[in-house]
């Protein structure tokens, strides 16, 4: 699901799959008073946001004892929650309320009749519903019924050290990618690399920098289900990445995440393209030197292709919830998401939790200074940006996906051109 860098969320996983738990938390102490209805997610005890989603519970429960009891079920290995739900799913017995990735090219899910369409609670709550990206609640209507509720969308921005920056006489981020392949030598001529990339595994970090470049070029549907790859867009992406490679650290061609992301955190690359996830190690490593992290919009072409500002994000997760003949039940699980989705409880979750939501989130002057330094503006842009865009590598195929590192590591070593690297990637999409 995201990048999983923290050893101790790692060991918590193998230890739950080999003892063959699902762990259940139960929350909130008003003990089976009212209608009970579960969550299952990822969102174990001993990760941020599970303490506050725990926390969240709690109060949910007892400012409605004797009406709705919500107990939290944990599954902490995404791919395994996953399977879990569509076994559920399968088998009729859908889980009341669950977290799950939502494919545009799977709809398995959504189409399998067994989900609670929530389209007449959100138009009976314009407030609620204009918390929400219409473009995500478009994706989510599915034969004219909203198979679910947007839970997160996690935005890739630059996260870059200024401090770096300004040793190689740059004191504001660049507006375009010219200017920032031009601020990106000057940074590479002062000692340091000018971005940190990778092209093992997923290729994360790059194929953000790809997406960026291939929107800003050829707009939001560059690269969308059913396009031609093989296109102006994809061959500049290309090119521009090329560049980029070169500017990066020796370690990108074969580098993994965890290599990409150390070379950052420990000031050997001057920004990296990455989500939320990463500002935990910003903090924990910088320590009081942190907030010389800042954070930006990803430059454009300045060509009209696009509205700066714009994100490129992480697959949209999405809260599903079992169709219900319980009136009851159903009002229950209305009732928890319209709490969870509150803008108090998004505060918490970002703020306290370090996982913003998939919602507009206003941040007082309080939860700015109770913030750390990069999510405060991680919000801020994410409120404020025009469009978000999925990245690409999240929706080509699996034949695409497996041969991005090997596509990747060619036009880095110039072994393939730009041109041919677009028509490869096409071809494989294609198979």
């Amino acid at each position: 699901m995201k990048r999983k860098i923290l050893a101790a969320a790692g060991l918590t996983a193998a230890v739950a799959l080999l003892a063959g738990c699902n762990s259940a938390v139960p929350s909130g102490g008003s003990g089976g008073s009212g209608t009970e209805i579960e969550i299952l997610s990822n969102f174990t005890s001993d990760v941020s946001r599970g303490k506050v989603l725990d926390d969240l519970i709690a109060q949910f429960n007892e400012e409605n004892a004797g009406k709705y009891t919500v107990v939290s079920k944990a599954q902490p290995d995404w791919p395994t929650l996953q399977q879990q739900i569509r076994s559920s799913i399968s088998a009729g017995d859908a889980p009341d309320v669950f977290l799950y990735n939502y494919n545009p090219t799977d709809l398995s899910r959504e189409e399998s009749g067994q989900l609670m369409d929530w389209s007449s609670h959100l138009d009976d709550d314009p407030e609620w519903k204009a918390r929400f990206k219409q473009d995500n609640l478009d994706a989510l209507t599915i034969d004219g019924q909203l198979a679910g509720i947007p839970g997160d969308q996690s935005p890739t921005l630059f996260y870059y050290n200024t401090e770096l920056f300004e040793q190689a006489g740059i004191t504001e981020f660049p507006a375009t990618w010219d200017e920032y392949l031009a601020a990106g030598q000057k940074i590479k001529d002062s000692g340091v690399a000018a971005i940190s990339l990778m092209t093992a595994d997923d290729s994360w970090h790059t194929m953000n920098a790809f997406s960026y470049l291939a929107t800003a070029e050829g707009g939001p549907e560059a690269y969308a289900p059913g396009t031609d790859l093989d296109s102006p867009a994809i061959t500049k992406a290309a090119d521009y990445t090329k560049r980029l490679l070169a500017l990066s650290t020796p370690d990108a061609v074969g580098g993994n995440y965890a290599a990409s992301s150390s070379n950052f955190l420990n000031g050997q690359s001057a920004s990296i393209i990455d989500g939320p996830w990463l500002i935990s190690s910003i903090q924990s490593t910088l320590g009081d030197d942190a907030c010389k992290i800042a954070v930006a919009a990803a430059p454009t072409f300045d060509n009209g292709a696009i509205e700066p500002g714009y994100t490129v994000t992480d697959s949209l997760n999405v809260w599903g919830a079992a169709k219900q003949s319980d009136e009851e039940k159903e009002e229950a699980v209305v009732a928890w998401m319209k709490f969870f989705t509150s803008n108090e409880s998004a505060v918490r979750m970002a703020v306290e939790g370090e996982y913003p939501m998939a919602v507009q989130t206003e941040l007082s002057d309080a939860d700015k200074e109770n913030a750390s330094c990069q999510m405060a503006q991680v919000i801020e842009l994410a409120n404020a940006a025009p469009a978000s865009i999925v990245q690409m590598a999240r929706g080509i195929t699996t034949d695409a996906q497996a041969q991005l590192p090997s596509l990747l590591e060619s036009l880095a070593l110039g072994q393939t051109t730009p041109e041919q690297f677009a028509t490869s990637l096409q071809t494989a999409n294609s198979q």
